[in-house]
This record gives structure tokens, sequence and C-alpha cells, in this order.
């Protein structure tokens, strides 16, 4: 077998072994429960996002995903997040929550493949990505409370 050939059968091996993965994360049961400000708790299932590459394809080439579902993006410290919606084809909404598991903003039917930045309007430690108009079909906003169960 040919250097080249080698080199691509362990690529395609990688990518395969990183959709396993994915995969089996969001098998385990990974969800996040709203509770807004009357306490009615919505929840949904989650892709996690923990990694730099995992967080930067965030969800990138979708062209669906259910209502029911989403991605946490899971920061190792505090800070001001930036996203974008470049080769994102779905409209979404972020949510920023701090690490006391409060949302301290959200930014409402990002435009599907905007290269515009959306930026948190406080420091946060996670971001969850959902649906664009989930939070508001749900009265979800800000100062209300996230639960994380991974």
């Amino acid at each position: 077998m040919k250097a080249g050939s080698i080199i691509l059968l362990l690529l395609i091996m990688l990518a395969i072994a990183s959709l396993c993965y994915l995969n089996m994360r969001a098998a385990e049961g990974c969800r996040v429960e709203f509770v807004n400000a009357s306490g009615v708790v919505t929840t949904i299932s989650v892709e996690v996002a923990d990694t730099p590459q995992e967080q930067k394809k965030g969800l990138m080439y979708r062209t669906h995903m259910d209502d029911d579902e989403g991605m946490l993006f899971i920061f190792s410290e505090d800070a001001t997040r930036y996203f974008w919606m470049k080769d994102t084809p779905i409209p979404l909404d972020m949510v920023f929550i701090n690490s006391d598991y409060r949302i301290v903003d959200i930014n409402y039917n990002a435009t599907p493949n905007s290269e515009g930045v959306y930026t948190s309007k406080a420091i946060c430690r996670y971001v969850i990505e959902v649906n664009g108009g989930f939070c508001r079909e749900h009265w979800i906003g800000v100062g209300d409370q996230v639960k994380i169960f991974l």
C-alpha cells in the first residue's frame, strides 16, 4: 500500500471515530433544562462542543435540527463570547449562560450564513444554540435558570 493511501485511510478512520464519539455523547443522554421565569421546564437533547475543533465547527453545514435538539458549547473559563453563522444555513438562537447557570444574554434568530459577529453582552461559560425562535416560543429569557446534564 502506498504512503498516500495509508494516510487517506487513517484520516477516514479518524473522521469516523470522531463522528462515533459525538453520536455516543448524544446517545448518552446529554440534555439541558431551561427553567423560565414562570417555572416552566423545557428540555432538549444536546450535542456537546467542548474542544476548540468542535467549537469552531459548531453547527456549520447542518440543514436541519429537531425542535428538541441543540448544541452546548462548554468553555473552561468565563469570558465574553463571539459567534458567527458562516456556513450555518439554519437560523439559530444563541443562549449565553454564566457559571452560575443563569442566562445572561440571548441573540435571537441569528441570520443564516452571515459573517457578522454575535457577541455576548456579559461574560459567560456556556453557550447553547437552538433553532431560531425557540426561546420566544418557550418564553426563555435573560435571568432564567439552566440545568446541564452530561
